[in-house]
């Protein structure tokens, strides 16, 4: 099969949720397909950094492609673009990822490789479908991105912004209605987003594709964590986990110190801002890991890996990644969303912050219940979440999409 892959950013270092299901579903199927991809250089990231990452997706694909995007992201004419916003009948992710130029670009590619199948890695490149009308298509949702910005939205105190995010929380909720059903397949992470997407579109035709982990990657290691000691792990500058962090912080952090006044907490994670830092390190006993090269030994020294999320949509990778090195995981309801993971057997959950700060002093204090907690992770990922799982999934959607009678996985 002749697979045209067109994503709304470059998926490679995989740091980060996206990038991590992006970059491996990639290196799956290509294993068996022709694969060519095309993907925005959002970041603008240097000759060098795009060399590495053409060196890597060549492994695994027959052509790679790097664009730039219309402007670079959070320039001058990003900041601009975005406070014109409202006017626009797009939402504002869509509009940042499309001009004439690159749909001129995106027709001569289609038109050159015919592809069996165009696969649009997020509705931000939604204004490319309509160009792609005579192919067969799927779409992937890393998010509900409208059931997300809804949330966020109602999350939001700042009445100024929450005005601007219900409005771009509504224009989301359009574009999908357009484009889910113009796609012969939808891939969702969760049972839960497949719902989602379906309220949005009822028309449109979903598979589960979940996210998954590299579980020969995240490993295990023989050494104890450090007693007494917590990490948060993901994006620093993704507002769920900013949100999370502040949350753990400034609620959840003084009562588990109250039980535990050993405890030590790690905040790890890409591109902190400068403000986040300051703040942290104003605090007793919490360490910032700002944009680690291999987030891994920083997750083996922990005792308990944390996660507090109250905000964003899909699945956390980080809770699986976490699972695959065999560590307990104390989460938030919404932060396990999703996954198949029962309180108890193989994480632990608490929604309020005197819940959440008992889970993890019960856990940190019992290392019989740790033990059990990690190994039944390690084993839920390995049986239902490595990527090799989830490629099988890819491959039956995508025959799906072909129209080769391989539905039976249609939720």
């Amino acid at each position: 099969m002749k697979l045209l892959w067109l994503s709304h950013f470059l998926p490679f270092p995989p740091r980060g949720g996206a990038h991590q299901r992006s970059f491996n579903l990639l290196r799956q199927i290509g294993r068996s397909h022709q694969v060519s991809l095309v993907a925005l250089n959002r970041l603008w990231q240097s000759p060098d950094q795009l060399e590495c990452a053409r060196r890597e997706f060549s492994l695994f694909c027959a052509e790679v492609s790097f664009w730039d995007p219309p402007f670079p992201w959070r320039g001058t004419r990003w900041w601009g673009r975005l406070a014109l916003s409202p006017f626009d009948r797009y939402p504002y992710g869509s509009r940042a990822t499309w001009c004439p130029k690159l749909a001129a670009a995106w027709k001569s590619i289609l038109q050159r490789l015919q592809p069996d199948l165009v696969h649009f890695d997020a509705s931000d490149v939604g204004m490319f479908i309509p160009a792609a009308s005579d192919f067969r298509k799927v779409l992937n949702h890393h998010n509900c991105e409208s059931a997300m910005a809804f949330r966020r939205a109602r999350n939001e105190l700042n009445p100024v912004r929450k005005a601007y995010l219900w409005h771009q929380a509504r224009k989301l909720r359009r574009l999908e209605a357009q484009v889910c059903h113009q796609c012969h397949v939808n891939l969702a992470v969760s049972e839960l987003d497949a719902q989602l997407i379906r309220s949005v579109d009822p028309q449109a035709h979903v598979h589960l594709v979940e996210n998954g982990t590299d579980t020969a990657y995240f490993t295990p290691t023989p050494l104890e964590g450090e007693a007494h000691s917590l990490i948060f792990a993901g994006s620093l500058r993704w507002y769920p986990n900013i949100s999370a962090v502040s949350y753990l912080v400034r609620e959840i952090w003084p009562l588990i110190k109250h039980q535990e006044p050993a405890a030590r907490l790690y905040v790890a994670g890409q591109f902190p801002s400068e403000k986040m830092v300051g703040w942290l390190k104003g605090h007793r006993d919490i360490e910032v890991v700002a944009s680690p090269e291999d987030i891994r030994p920083w997750v083996a020294r922990a005792a308990v890996f944390v996660c507090p999320v109250l905000d964003g949509g899909g699945t956390r990778i980080k809770i699986l990644d976490a699972m695959a090195m065999g560590k307990a995981v104390v989460s938030t309801s919404i932060g396990c969303e999703g996954l198949a993971v029962k309180h108890g057997e193989n994480i632990l959950i608490g929604d309020s912050p005197a819940e959440f700060a008992d889970e993890v002093v019960r856990t940190l204090r019992s290392p019989f219940l740790r033990k059990h907690i990690e190994n039944n992770g390690r084993s839920l990922v390995e049986k239902r979440y490595s990527w090799e799982v989830v490629g099988a999934r890819l491959e039956q959607a995508y025959e799906c999409a072909l129209d080769r009678g391989a539905c039976a996985e249609r939720l």
